[in-house]
C-alpha cells in the first residue's frame, strides 16, 4: 500500500527564466473562518476607546502650525496667507480672461473642436 503524503513533489533544479518568457503565475486560496473574523472585528474595536479618549489631544493648534483642521478658511492662520492666495487666485483668472477673448464666441457646436 503506498502512503499518501501533504507534501509537494520537489524539484531538483530551478526553473531558468528567459528575457523573453513570462514568469508562472501563482494562485493561493486561503479558507477564512468566522473565528478569524470575528478576531479582526475584536482587535479594531480595542482601539476605538483609546481613539475617543485621545481626540481632544489631536485638535491642539500652536502658532507654529499651519491651522489645518482649525475651522479657519482655508486653513490660513495669517491675514498674509490670504491675501497671496487671493492674489493669485486673481492674476490666474485675470490670464485666463484676456486670454480667452481671442478665442472667438463659440456659438458654433463645432468651432471648439478645431485643432
Amino acid at each position: 500500500m503506498q502512503a499518501l503524503s501533504a507534501r509537494a513533489p520537489r524539484v531538483a533544479a530551478k526553473p531558468v527564466s528567459r528575457s523573453g518568457a513570462r514568469s508562472a503565475v501563482t494562485v493561493v486560496c486561503k479558507a477564512t473562518t468566522v473565528r478569524s473574523e470575528v478576531a479582526k472585528k475584536v482587535a479594531m474595536l480595542s482601539t476605538l476607546p483609546a481613539t475617543l479618549a485621545a481626540h481632544p489631544a489631536f485638535a491642539l493648534v500652536d502658532e507654529r502650525m499651519n491651522g489645518d483642521g482649525t475651522g479657519r478658511p482655508f486653513g490660513v492662520n495669517d491675514p498674509v496667507l490670504g491675501w497671496v492666495l487671493l492674489g493669485v487666485f486673481g492674476t490666474m483668472w485675470a490670464i485666463w480672461f484676456i486670454g480667452q477673448k481671442d478665442l472667438g464666441d463659440f456659438e458654433d457646436a463645432d468651432d471648439g473642436l478645431k485643432l
